[in-house]
């Protein structure tokens, strides 16, 4: 059972990977022109879905793993903060990304475009520390 856990836990953080490619991909967005940016928008909208149901089996598979091993209450919490932490930002993510497709001829794509990008910074480097701190522990 530990062995199944951990092979979800690990292919949940391989796919929530595209956090760190994120702040990447949404400088793109702005190279593109009306009808390319909605079409690379909504492939952005739908990876972050599939990221954040990676977060959320990460998040289950990760607190069996934690309640039979021994790791540190300091340690604890702080995964549990950039856990919930990176799941807010991309929840903000995905709804800047459903504003900006609201329209299908992207004419409101340029007003969130400054947003999705902070965010996407933001959350690759969240992503960044979580993966280091699951690497080595405290």
């Amino acid at each position: 059972m530990h062995n199944l856990f951990v092979y979800l836990h690990v292919l949940s953080a391989v796919l929530m990977g595209v956090y760190l490619m994120f702040p990447f991909l949404s400088m793109r967005i702005e190279a593109l022109s009306g009808a390319a940016q909605v079409g690379f928008l909504n492939v952005l909208y739908a990876t972050n879905r599939s990221g954040q149901m990676a977060l959320v089996i990460a998040l289950l598979s990760g607190g069996y793993l934690v309640s039979k091993s021994g790791f540190s209450v300091a340690w604890m919490i702080v995964a549990v903060v950039l856990f919930l932490a990176l799941g807010g930002l991309t929840g903000v993510l995905g709804s800047a990304m459903r504003k900006a497709l609201a329209d299908d001829n992207g004419s409101s794509v340029k007003a969130h475009i400054g947003k999705i990008k902070k965010i996407s910074v933001i959350s690759g480097v969240i992503f960044f520390l979580l993966v280091t701190m699951m690497k080595f522990p405290f």
